[in-house]
């Protein structure tokens, strides 16, 4: 089975299926934990003592058999014994295996679980675990956490995780953990909801998928207009009729850890009336291969690809090579709407030098995108919009008329080019391959182009 398989496997998360507060199915629970202790001794590289599936499993030990269930476990003297004994081997090998080679949300649960043992848990290294543990998280937390809430990785399902994490260590009852972590509850929730599909879903940037990490209980609800996370480098709109955009004019994430970025840049998703119409790709898989490279390239994206090359330099699984970031020239909010423009030099390494400008124009019933790209040379670029499953393009003139339920939606291009049709792969969660329609402006450039992509429906 693939690695990720086997992390979610040593997580436990399915543990709380198990025990929910009513009626919890104790046995196999029991025995499901005691057999890991048992056949699961702390040995060297293996899969279920590597620091993150550690980090997650302590959480959900601690929270399920120190909290939820804390009577109960009390009662049980031999799984309270093991348990114990076991935490604590885990929690002193997972503080002297802290992932600070990776940083962001891998030594965040690190750091998050030994806090959440420190406490829940009574046991002999409960307080040097906190006097060690906490000054490092507050300065993670410090870091990771832009100042407009979002999480540096930039990515919403990541940052729906990190949001939990705050909100667990706000309430886990360590009065230092959460002097650190409650303030930032509020400003991250506000983030996620401006990230938030009027389905309820998260919008899919970078590596995101659905059904990976529950949404809040009572998510926050973004109010209609125009918004935007600027530190983090995404804006857009929603409307009070279940109309959304997101735009990403964002860096790829930190410098130093760039593993869940996409070559994404100056991509968008669009619901109308609550309905997914133009998607980002998600991920299917962590693994390498054909798959994970098709997933964080340009041509995934709702964006202008140059030469067939990616606008920055995705490989392997988790590495970037040359890069750059956008340059947000002008963020124009409006009562109906706003005025966005960005660049980009992704494509400056090739021969023809290319720089890529996106201009946003949004107002009720249209978004109106006007790419300009300005470089030496012949060149050959392509734009691309995904459409959610199921919508079907007729083709109409230089554009087409997008059907598949819900308000009628129209395409339609203005300037040098050619319309295409062409399929890709969507997974809006892991393991998912589903097919969708690519509509496609394609353009030969002579040193420079320009064209326009109107898209329309009944507001």
């Amino acid at each position: 089975m693939p690695r990720l398989w086997a992390y979610h496997l040593h997580y436990f998360d399915w543990l709380w299926t198990f025990l929910p507060e009513e009626d919890p199915d104790w046995r196999p629970a029991r025995r499901a934990v005691l057999d890991w202790i048992e056949r699961h001794p702390p040995a060297g590289k293996a899969c279920g003592w590597e620091p993150y599936p550690t980090s997650v499993r302590l959480m959900n030990w601690s929270l399920l058999f120190g909290v939820r269930h804390r009577a109960r476990t009390r009662e049980d003297e031999e799984l309270l014994g093991a348990i114990l004994r076991s935490v604590g081997s885990q929690a002193r090998w997972l503080r002297d295996n802290l992932e600070v080679h990776l940083e962001a949300n891998h030594l965040l649960e690190n750091l998050a679980a030994l806090a959440c043992v420190a406490a829940v848990f009574e046991w002999e290294g409960r307080d040097v675990m906190g006097g060690r543990v906490l000054p490092l998280l507050e300065q993670e937390l410090r870091e990771q956490i832009l100042p407009d809430g979002l999480h540096y990785e930039r990515s919403p399902m990541y940052h729906l995780r990190m949001l939990w994490l705050v909100e667990m260590l706000a309430a886990a009852g360590d009065r230092r953990a959460a002097a650190v972590a409650a303030p930032l509850v509020e400003p991250m929730g506000e983030a996620l909801a401006m990230l938030t599909h009027p389905d309820g879903e998260i919008a899919l940037f970078n590596d995101a998928a659905q059904g990976v990490y529950a949404m809040p209980s009572s998510p926050p609800v973004a109010p209609p207009g125009p918004w935007a996370l600027p530190e983090a480098g995404y804006y857009g709109w929603r409307g009070e009729t279940g109309d959304y955009l997101a735009v990403d004019a964002a860096p790829i994430g930190p410098d130093h850890q760039p593993g869940h970025a996409h070559a994404d840049f100056l991509s968008f998703e669009l619901s109308i009336e609550g309905r997914r119409v133009v998607t980002d790709t998600g991920v299917a898989s962590y693994e390498p291969g054909a798959g994970r490279a098709w997933d964080r390239s340009t041509a995934a994206h709702n964006t202008v690809e140059v030469e067939g090359t990616d606008s920055c330099e995705v490989w392997k699984a988790f590495r970037v090579g040359r890069r750059t970031r956008p340059d947000v020239t002008e963020w124009s909010p409006r009562g109906d709407g706003f005025v966005l423009e960005a660049a980009h030099r992704g494509y400056r390494h090739l021969p023809q030098k290319v720089t890529h400008t996106r201009r946003f124009e949004m107002r009720p019933g249209r978004l109106t995108i006007v790419d300009r790209l300005a470089g030496r040379g012949r060149f050959g670029a392509v734009a691309r919009l995904h459409l959610a499953p199921g919508m079907e393009a007729v083709r109409d003139g230089p554009g087409v008329e997008i059907r598949g339920g819900g308000a009628p939606v129209s395409i339609r291009f203005s300037g040098p080019g050619r319309l295409v049709l062409e399929s890709s792969p969507y997974s809006p969660e892991f393991g998912a391959r589903v097919e969708r329609t690519v509509v496609g402006w394609r353009v030969e450039a002579d040193g420079a182009a320009a064209w326009s992509t109107t898209i329309g429906w009944a507001a």
